[in-house]
This record gives structure tokens, sequence and C-alpha cells, in this order.
């Protein structure tokens, strides 16, 4: 019988009972869910009752002593550092999601917990796991774009006003559409591109809803990254979901890859290339026709959550570095925080400045 990591969930509403949960108990092979717990009783009670799930509490401590190997943190960003640490004290792998906490401070402590107790970290980036995300990888990491020159990834949706909504909080949710949309966007373009954002610029604005606190519902943020190739990330509270294409570009000198819905909760997307180095000189007409070098890409794609939860229990059957580690979770902490100065001062920083 194959050995199954046993889970708790830290935080089983939200983005844990929409899809995390639900694909955790349909297509998890490596993975055993045991425990939920949740600060709502009832909302705790009710999805163990859903879902199956043999135990389910409202405190951190009694998931805790629960005999699991590994929880998921998927509570509001301003819980994670002091959850990750209880966790790693009571000696639990953790998977959590992003962004890794509210403050580069934060982070630091949690890196310091884990280290100390040996147990594994990952971030939870899923959006690594679209198969077309994956093949743009591929293509970018195989040199078929040749030098990469621009990447851009965008996330949108409807976010208006909600009573008791923590993102719209900024004290709880540390920002608005980056934080909670653009984290994953650079993510995937540092990952497709391997490389890191060394600098940031780029606008901000609460232009639309009227937030309790003054978190962006729009934002727009230029990067440079490390290997010269410049980004564009943007993300909008405000745009209508029908309209919503979460496109992810990539432009290199022998070509571009161009996707459509590829960047979300969904494991699915439409994906092409156009990979046609430029065998001639200058065309001062600038007669286009590349229909013929188009090629289109058709995969079937997999839950996104359920392929997270399987991959970090791999990792600790065998003992291996999770996907993303803390080193990148520490990386995109000090992004947010570049992004935060550069508003602030309405200039470009440096990342780590």
């Amino acid at each position: 019988m194959v050995k199954k990591i046993r889970w708790g969930v830290i935080g089983c509403g939200g983005i844990a009972a929409r899809r995390t949960i639900p694909e955790f108990t349909k297509m998890a092979s490596k993975a055993e869910l045991v425990s939920v717990m949740d600060i709502s009783e009832q909302r705790a009670r009710e999805v163990a009752e859903k879902f199956g799930i043999p135990h389910w509490c409202t405190q951190e401590k009694e998931i805790l002593a629960k005999d699991i190997d590994a929880v998921y943190i998927a509570t509001p960003s301003n819980k994670h550092a002091e959850q990750t640490m209880m966790s790693a004290c009571a000696g639990k792998h953790i998977l959590c999601e992003k962004p890794m906490a509210i403050s580069l401070v934060e982070a630091d402590a949690m890196t310091n917990a884990v280290t100390k107790a040996n147990v594994k970290f990952m971030l939870g980036f899923c959006m690594r796991n679209n198969v077309y995300n994956k093949k743009a990888r591929e293509l970018v990491q195989s040199g078929k774009l040749g030098q990469m020159v621009m990447g851009r990834a965008e996330l949108t949706c409807w976010y208006p006003p909600i009573p008791g909504a923590w993102r719209q909080d900024a004290k709880i949710s540390k920002g608005g559409a980056f934080v909670d949309m653009g984290t994953h966007c650079l993510d995937l373009l540092e990952w497709i591109m391997d490389t890191r954002a060394v600098e940031v610029t780029g606008f901000q604005d609460l232009l639309v809803h009227q937030y309790p606190t003054k978190v962006e519902d729009t934002s727009t943020i230029l990067v440079r990254f490390e290997n010269g190739a410049h980004g564009v990330i943007d993300n909008y509270f405000n745009l209508p979901d029908a309209a919503a294409q979460n496109v992810l570009e990539l432009h290199g000198t022998k070509g571009s890859i161009l996707a459509h819905g590829t960047i979300g909760q969904d494991p699915t997307g439409k994906m092409f290339s156009i990979i046609q180095p430029q065998e001639t000189g200058y065309d001062a007409h600038q007669v286009r026709n590349n229909e013929a070098a188009r090629d289109e890409y058709h995969f079937e794609g997999i839950g996104l959550y359920g392929q997270m939860i399987d991959l970090f229990s791999e990792c600790i059957l065998n003992d291996s570095e999770p996907p993303v580690p803390l080193a990148e979770g520490r990386h995109s902490m000090q992004v947010v925080e570049a992004i935060e100065r550069a508003m602030r001062e309405r200039r470009v920083v440096r990342v780590g400045e």
C-alpha cells in the first residue's frame, strides 16, 4: 500500500472550500485529509460534513495536536506568519497560500522557525501547474523564443466592496489587486523565464470602488528582470469578469507566445506561438503574414490545487526540495515591499534596496 501524507487544513473557508479541498478529495493520490480548522465553528463543521473529513475544530493548537504530517494554511495574509511558526514548532510540514506574510520581517521569522524545526515549507503558487504555463516554460527554456525581451501577465476580476471582505482591509491583506493577484503573475514570469525581478515601478490607484481602506483596485507594474527583459504585470479589481482575458505574453528575438485564460484558478486556457526568426533585414513596408508560422496548443488540464497537494506530498515522502521554497517566498515579499516603496516615492526601486 502506498504511503499517504496525512493533512490538516487551517482556514477551511474561501479558496480552501472552493478549490483545494474539493480537488484534494477527488484527485490527490498521495495525500489524505484528516482534519480541518476554522475560527467559524459552523464553517468547519459544514466543510467536514460535506467532504467526509473525520475531524474538525476551531483552534490551531487542536489541529496541530492531531496525528498529521502537513498543514495547508489558507487563512487571511496577516495570520500566515503566526500559523506557520506554530505549525513548524509542532513539527508539521507547511504549504502556505500566498502572500507568504505581510512584511519581510514576518517572512524572516517564518524562515527561521521552519529552518530551526527542520520541516518543509512550500508557497502556494499553484498557477505554475497549469499545463499551458508549463508548456510556455518548456518553450522558453529550450531557447525557441531566442533572447527574452518582454513578458506580460494579466489577472483581473470584478471585486466590488463586500462587508467583511478581508482583502479589502489593508491591515489584513497587505494590499489590493497586486498582492492578491499580481504576485501570481510575477511568479509566473520569473518561473517561465527563469529570472528574477531586479527593478520595479508603475502606478496603483483606488480608481473605481469605495473600499473601507485604501487598497488598490487598479495596478500596473513595470519590471526589469535580471536577464534584461522587461515585464508588465497588470491587475484590476474593476473589470467585468466576462471581459477578463487574463493574458500571458512572452516575446523574444525568435518569436512570441500568447495565451488567454491560463492565469487563474482554472486549469484551462488557450495558447499559440509564432516562432519565426527574422531571416532578412529591416522591412520598411512592415507587411506581416504570421499565420503560416502560428502553432496552436491543445491540452487537457487537471486541477491546479490538487496537483499542488500531491507535489508537496511527494516532496515530504521523498525528502526533496519543494518547487516553491522559502527563498522564493521571501523574494516575492521583497518585490512587494519594493513596489510599495516605488509607489510611495514615485520612482524606480531596486528589489532589496
